[in-house]
């Protein structure tokens, strides 16, 4: 299977236990896995969760280990891990898309007593609120368009579901259900933040 990666920010449960000797345990295993608290795990970042969050993407794995509680140095580095999951998937071990397991729970176009849908109804460009809502909060802020006639301005709508789909989409997400043994852990690698980060970081929001 193609590798998968986490990162882990200085401070972070990651950065403090060594998955290299315990593996990645979600941090509430006995919650039950069911597609609300999948949602809620994706849109919220809530610990609270049977799941644990990985990316195929090296790059943004490399983000979130530069997001911990101090910036990443050659002396304290943050860690990405590199992660490979055995072939045939363990019986207690599950590998879930959530941008596939959002969308079956998502209402048909035609439905009439699903409201509020799951899309928005704002400008094109309040989804990325949605992405980067640190540094482009005010896009998702910003007054509902209205056709016109009578009605009270007000915010767009952002379900939890247009949430959970967005943010899947922008971190490369797969969400492994279970415990993943140290030995598929093959590598952690050690990162920190330069002059050249900064560099293409601020190109990345051109």
């Amino acid at each position: 299977m193609a590798p998968f990666y986490k990162g882990a920010g200085i401070g972070t449960h990651w950065h403090v236990h060594d998955s290299r000797r315990v593996g990645f345990t979600a941090r509430s295993p006995v919650t039950y896995p069911e597609t609300e608290a999948l949602i809620e795990h994706i849109a919220t970042g809530t610990d609270n969760s049977p799941y644990i969050s990985l990316t195929r993407s090296y790059a943004v794995a490399w983000d979130y280990a530069m997001n911990g509680t101090e910036i990443p140095t050659s002396t304290n580095p943050g860690y990405v891990y590199e992660i490979e999951i055995d072939i045939p998937v363990p019986s207690d071990l599950k590998i879930l898309d959530p941008i596939k397991e959002v969308a079956l729970s998502l209402p048909m176009a035609d439905s009439e007593s699903e409201y509020p849908f799951y899309q928005h109804n704002g400008l094109p460009n309040f989804l990325l609120g949605v992405v980067s809502p640190s540094d482009m909060l005010h896009f998702q802020i910003g007054r509902e368009l209205q056709p016109p006639g009578p009605g009270v301005p007000c915010a767009p709508n952002l379900t939890s579901q247009l949430e959970a789909l967005v943010k899947a989409l922008r971190d490369a997400e797969i969400l492994a259900c279970g415990h993943i043994p140290a030995h598929c852990v093959n590598n952690r690698f050690d990162v920190e933040f330069s002059g050249m980060d900064l560099h293409f970081s601020e190109e990345g929001l051109q």
